[in-house]
């Protein structure tokens, strides 16, 4: 809008930090521990542990859970086993839209990391190593495939990191998963990597209070920090305060190839910047979507299946017993388009009469611009409470927005006129 000034001001009672609007589409991201998928050992082999029999578990728990992004732990050194998972489990029953990333093994490990991602949705933009002191720890580059969906000359990228880190709980194991993870957090800070960063897998950590995982968290630099989008720190290891959160073992008694013992460890996370938990760069966190798949919070040193698990259906129930000792963690992102805010608009403009009366209306002053103006309010959930657009025609231009029927609470406002980018303001409802 070259030489048009839009002069928008929303009255809030707390000016708050940006947040998503409602979302215009979804995204599933799911992490799982294969269980040395088509890698055969002296303990885990073909009788115990059988790829074929593996391919139709798995088909079952995709089938059900149809994530969008699949990041998946233990896949064996081969690259043709990627894919035999995309040919027999992913991209099956009139699937044919799932594609998966490089194969790579820098660090010659029996076990190896791969993404599998849905086209229709998201599309691979570039993979780096970004360590491998045991095995590789991988990013994906990601991006949201919607040709409608548009900031300046680009969509929105997500960044999946994706790590296997060290397993134990000796001295030497977790310094060795701290090294990982400064590796990790090093590349971030060299590489400028921003926005929407996932760093997601089988962690092997016994607590938040493993170094490596402090490294994540807390961080001396803010702006990169990891943040559990359940907010469960502490003791997660044998602790049945944590039970609804375990997600190894499936299983008691015993097996040569599966970790027994019953759920005890919360050794599979997904975590997430802060831009994905307050919505900053077109993604957020979409609040209680976080979870364990199978795990009812009643497993505790117990098996998935004993006593009877009504979480999921049976024959998933199953499936998850039988293909791996780890179950799968997954969440869901909004999508939105909104990327930054715009700077407040001068409160000494002439013309500005902010006003809002609280529980009745909210009121803004357009001046120097004619056109259409959308106007969506939202709750903090992004549930959709209002939208509107409103033709200008005539200046200066003062619209009144009818919140009386909302309940009390914390709503935002997103303002879009023509092009240009949306403001999204905060206020509350008393």
């Amino acid at each position: 809008m070259s030489g048009k000034k839009i002069l928008l001001l929303v009255l809030v009672l707390t000016l708050g930090k940006l947040v998503c609007a409602a979302p215009r589409d979804t995204l599933s991201v799911m992490v799982y521990n294969l269980l040395f998928y088509g890698h055969y050992t002296s303990f885990c082999t073909p009788v115990n542990n059988n790829t074929d029999d593996k391919d139709q578990y798995l088909k079952t728990i995709i089938d059900h859970t149809l994530p969008d992004i699949l990041a998946v732990n233990e896949m064996g050194p081969d690259p043709a086993l990627a894919g035999r998972i995309l040919d027999n489990v992913m991209n099956t029953g009139g699937r044919t839209a799932y594609s998966h990333a490089t194969y790579t093994n820098t660090a010659n490990s029996g076990l190896v990391n791969m993404l599998f991602f849905n086209t229709e949705k998201v599309g691979l933009h570039d993979e780096a190593v970004v360590a491998s002191l045991l095995r590789d720890i991988n990013l994906y580059s990601l991006y949201y495939n919607d040709p409608q969906l548009a900031h300046g000359a680009d969509t929105i990228f997500m960044h999946m990191m994706v790590a296997h880190l060290k397993a134990g709980s000796s001295s030497a194991d977790q310094q060795l998963r701290l090294q990982e993870t400064q590796s990790v957090m090093n590349y971030i800070q060299q590489n400028d990597l921003t926005g929407n960063v996932f760093f997601m897998g089988d962690f092997n950590m016994n607590s938040s209070f493993d170094q490596a995982y402090q490294e994540l968290t807390y961080h001396v630099n803010e702006s990169i920090r990891f943040h559990d989008p359940i907010n469960k720190p502490g003791v997660w290891y044998n602790n049945p305060d944590m039970a609804f959160y375990h997600t190894q073992s499936t299983r008691t008694g015993d097996h040569e190839c599966f970790v027994t013992g019953g759920l005890d460890d919360r050794y599979d996370q997904i975590l997430a910047t802060l831009d994905v938990m307050e919505g900053f760069r077109g993604l957020f966190y979409i609040e209680d979507t976080y979870k364990t798949v199978g795990q009812d919070g009643y497993r505790f040193n117990q098996s998935l299946i004993n006593p009877p698990n009504h979480s999921e259906p049976p024959d998933v129930i199953n499936a998850l017993y039988n293909m791996s000792d780890h179950l799968p963690v997954k969440l869901r992102l909004g999508v939105t388009d909104i990327i930054s805010e715009l700077p407040e608009a001068p409160v000494a403009a002439p013309n500005i009469r902010p006003i809002i009366v609280p529980g009745q209306r909210m009121e803004l002053m357009v001046e120097d611009y004619t056109g259409d103006i959308t106007i969506e309010v939202v709750t903090v959930q992004g549930t959709s409470m209002l939208y509107k657009t409103i033709g200008i025609n005539s200046l200066p231009y003062q619209i009144q927005v009818d919140i009386s029927a909302f309940p009390a609470g914390v709503y935002f406002a997103r303002i879009h006129a023509g092009g240009g980018t949306p403001v999204i303001k905060k206020f509350i409802v008393p």
